[in-house]
């Protein structure tokens, strides 16, 4: 039998520390420990307080720590916004929607795009080629698609 109201112990917990303005690193560490205590007394409901914190990558980390995700991974998103690669191998999972893989699948092919763009000032100057690198660009980038 699982223990829901350990929620009741968490949620409030880690609403002081974001309200007190620790450090991610701190929210990280005491909130791991917490997460992992409360899971020793057979936490079951964890992803429902990690719902109610998705705007904190801080968190978010500290339930992966515990290895405590969304049914659905959208967690991965705020901890990898920065990697869209690490997001999109943190999608491999079967409870994951097509829509959250498609989007993860675009951030990933976005930032490839915007590589390439970064780069073709290294043409020195070569037209065709950076005319040839502004077409694959374009071409896989799906916010110049839309």
């Amino acid at each position: 039998m699982g223990w829901s109201s350990a929620n009741e112990i968490f949620n409030p917990v880690a609403r002081a520390l974001q309200e007190a303005g620790v450090s991610d690193q701190t929210k990280r560490k005491v909130l791991g420990d917490l997460i992992g205590g409360l899971q020793n007394g057979d936490w079951d409901t964890e992803d429902e307080s990690l719902e109610a914190f998705l705007d904190d990558p801080a968190v978010i980390a500290a339930f992966h720590d515990k290895d405590v995700h969304t049914q659905d991974r959208r967690c991965c998103r705020a901890v990898h916004a920065g990697d869209p690669r690490a997001h999109l191998l943190a999608m491999r999972h079967e409870d994951v929607d097509e829509d959250e893989v498609g989007r993860a699948v675009d951030a990933y092919a976005h930032q490839l795009a915007e590589r390439i763009r970064a780069t073709r000032d290294d043409t020195k100057g070569a037209v065709q080629a950076t005319k040839v690198m502004d077409f694959a660009a374009n071409l896989i980038d799906p916010a110049v698609q839309r």
